[in-house]
């Protein structure tokens, strides 16, 4: 039995991708895609507590990297992002029916000097990857980049159209297009362990990041090969040489810049298999299987209690005492909020906490 699970300890990769890989999201035909998608999570991120540390919106895809205190607000904030998505995509394009190709991918990262800097690497270098006219920075749909290589803060452009559609019934009709429009800032969190970096280590440390992704890409184009991967050696980011110095890829040794550009091996995609995504993001294989068991414990633990609430149902069913199950708190599929009641209360989040 496969269950949902989500540990407050780790990170989170978000990958989402439109029905048959259709351009729905295109800035460049529609320039506006920019700016309602920033205030889209950037609203989402205000209302339910959640953490941004990147995000790059395509054409017919997007990923981020997010973070929350509690499986429920992370999931309250991803139903929001995708459900407003898909209909501001719909109403752009003049279309109806469903925008994202089923459920999004979520893959745990394992928070590391070497796969967490990875995983922004390959988010800031989408846009590098389909096309050599776009750079790191001129992207013009929704994304972080300039936020994370500059500092620049990330705005959008949030229109009520509910609201307009409600003061349309009033005699008087609605307000200018302006009364709905407000400004949305997204609060983008430095990596974890980044956060007391002087502010010019910290964009050094960004922009060391994007040009070995940049080199990364421009070889992964003239060689055919792919850069993706995890649990190889050698790290990726270490601080610059001294405070203030132009930020460059200089910021990173030999070992490091070959450990991103390296090809990784790719199993052989079938016909009708799609490719499956990593389990977790780790920095080695030590990691891996540290997540693997705690993983394998908390899913025994469900299906205990699952069993265990089955027995009970049945002894309230024949009017007999029943004892309540708790759930392992870190699961969506407990029957209660119980990661958020226990964030209330001020149980540490454990990798692998059951009780």
């Amino acid at each position: 039995m496969s269950i949902r699970y989500y540990c407050p300890a780790l990170l989170f990769e978000v990958t989402a991708r439109t029905v048959g890989g259709a351009f729905l999201f295109d800035p460049v035909a529609h320039p506006g895609f920019a700016a309602a998608f920033n205030a889209i999570i950037a609203l989402a991120q205000k209302k339910h507590g959640i953490r941004v540390y990147a995000y790059f919106a395509m054409s017919n895809h997007y990923h981020g990297i997010f973070g929350a205190e509690d499986p429920n607000s992370f999931a309250d904030f991803l139903c929001d992002v995708h459900g407003n998505m898909a209909r501001y995509a719909n109403r752009v394009g003049g279309r109806v029916g469903p925008v994202f190709n089923g459920r999004c991918d979520v893959t745990p990262i394992i928070a590391g000097d070497k796969c967490l800097a990875e995983r922004v690497a390959y988010i800031m270098a989408q846009a590098v990857k389909v096309d050599r006219c776009w750079t790191l920075d001129n992207w013009p749909g929704a994304n972080t980049n300039r936020a994370l290589l500059y500092g620049e803060p990330v705005v959008g452009k949030h229109f009520a159209h509910r609201r307009k559609t409600l003061d349309a019934r009033r005699k008087d009709g609605p307000e200018p297009d302006d009364t709905y429009t407000t400004e949305q800032a997204v609060a983008v969190s430095p990596l974890p362990g980044w956060e007391a970096l002087p502010e010019s280590e910290l964009r050094s440390r960004y922009r060391a990041i994007g040009e070995v992704a940049t080199e990364r890409f421009a070889l992964r184009k003239s060689t055919g090969t792919g850069a993706e991967g995890t649990g190889a050696e050698g790290g990726i980011v270490q601080a610059p040489a001294s405070a203030g110095e132009p930020a460059t890829a200089s910021a990173l040794t030999d070992a490091q810049k070959a450990w991103m550009q390296m090809p990784r091996p790719r199993p052989k995609k079938t016909e009708h298999k799609r490719q499956r995504r990593p389990e977790a993001y780790a920095d080695s294989q030590a990691q891996l299987a540290r997540y693997r068991d705690a993983y394998k414990a908390i899913r025994q633990a469900h299906a205990n209690a699952r069993r265990a609430l089955e027995k009970q149902a049945e002894r309230a069913l024949r009017g007999k005492r029943a004892k309540s199950v708790q759930f392992p708190l870190w699961t969506f599929a407990a029957v209660a909020p119980l990661g958020r009641l226990a964030r209330e209360a001020g149980k540490p989040a454990v990798l692998g906490d059951t009780v």
